[in-house]
């Protein structure tokens, strides 16, 4: 029978008297079989391949370990009678070697067990040798993307989920390490916003704000995005074709009987600005409009803009969710396994730069006119 964990190393192990986790079935002598190294539970080799995931995988957020295991650590522990000279039993390893062991480091960052010395793989939580449970250095709730079988998240990113558990739901069937293989670019911070929107708190997205029907576009959400961008375009057009057709032409008959121009508005003294002031009021009510409405048309798009930016968050976290639910059932009729379904939550999900850098373009040149 042979035991391998992330298949690092093989050693012959008894499993024979315990169950396939998966299956159900007895362990027989010449069985193929591989323990999760989150908990430790065995399985068949091919239950393994076909289920992609532990049996007890909903178990591990709350440090679930097999309870079995002690009948394999005492076939791990006896090997072969040369083996047995360098492993240190539990019972005469002392805290202090336990505490050098610990910190011995490793050039290839394996875990080193504290009981026998063996170099295990990082993401082990159990020694390949004598199956002891492994020493585990960083946060019990980080996220791990073993969870999700070979799948990574973009890299650089030291805490990819702002320090929130992983298995935590944001709403049924959403959870924390949904959200992150769906949303992609700058995880940490949305996980940490879209937590404040769980709470009922709106943390203001500057992004959202300034570059508004660009981001949601970039954040694929294409009907908001093609909304808010068209509403932008249509109050600097009119704001532009209004201010060059009408306004400019009424604001020029007031500076002409001051005896000033617009090419010097620039340069005009608080004096000058009182008196063109109160020639504006002696104008009838329609040209006043006129000449106010570029200015009007600007403080609403400022205005929509700082409402974007309070809200973008919260609609961005209900378009994510949307999205995974519908996801994830796709995901459920076509038998994808945890790996398959976070490859088609990140596909899915993630940004669409293309489509941000060449609308960013035009809306800088409309922020800038």
């Amino acid at each position: 029978m042979i035991c391998a964990v992330y298949e690092q190393e093989v050693i012959k192990i008894d499993y024979t008297g315990l169950k396939c986790g998966l299956c159900g079935e007895d362990f027989k002598t010449d069985d193929d079989v591989v323990v999760c190294p989150e908990c430790g539970t065995p399985v068949h080799r091919e239950c393994w391949k076909k289920e992609g995931e532990c049996p007890n995988y909903e178990k591990h957020s709350k440090n679930y370990v097999f309870d079995g295991f002690e009948l394999i650590k005492k076939s791990a522990q006896g090997v072969s009678k040369e083996e047995k000279k360098d492993t240190v039993t539990k019972d005469t390893v002392t805290e202090e070697k336990k505490e050098k062991i610990k910190l011995k480091p490793t050039d290839n960052g394996n875990k080193v067990c504290t009981v026998c010395g063996l170099e295990n793989n990082p993401r082990a939580n159990f020694c390949n040798r004598c199956g002891s449970r492994l020493i585990k250095e960083e946060k019990e709730d980080s996220f791990d993307f073993a969870d999700y079988g070979e799948f990574k998240l973009p890299p650089g990113m030291p805490d990819p989920l702002g320090g929130i558990p992983a298995q935590v739901k944001f709403e049924e069937d959403v959870t924390v390490a949904d959200m992150a293989c769906y949303i992609g670019v700058n995880t940490p911070y949305y996980i940490k916003a879209f937590d404040a929107v769980k709470r009922k708190i709106n943390k203001f997205n500057f992004s959202a704000a300034i570059f508004s029907g660009v981001w949601f576009l970039y954040r694929k959400q294409y009907k908001v995005g093609a909304l808010v961008f068209s509403l932008e375009t249509l109050l600097y057009v009119l704001r532009y074709y209004i201010s060059v057709t009408y306004s400019v032409k009424v604001i020029n008959g007031v500076l002409e009987k001051l005896g000033l121009s617009l090419d010097n508005i620039s340069s005009f003294t608080m004096e000058q600005y009182m008196n063109m002031s109160i020639e504006m009021q002696k104008l009838p009510m329609e040209q006043q409009i006129i000449a106010m409405l570029p200015s009007i048309l600007l403080f609403a798009q400022i205005v929509g803009m700082i409402l974007l930016g309070v809200f973008a968050n919260k609609l961005y976290y209900k378009h994510c969710v949307s999205k995974i639910k519908n996801l994830k059932i796709e995901a459920a009729e076509e038998n994808l396994n945890k790996a398959e379904t976070a490859q088609l939550l990140n596909y899915s999900g993630g940004v669409n730069a293309l489509v941000a850098g060449l609308l960013i373009i035009i809306y800088l040149f409309m922020l800038l006119n």
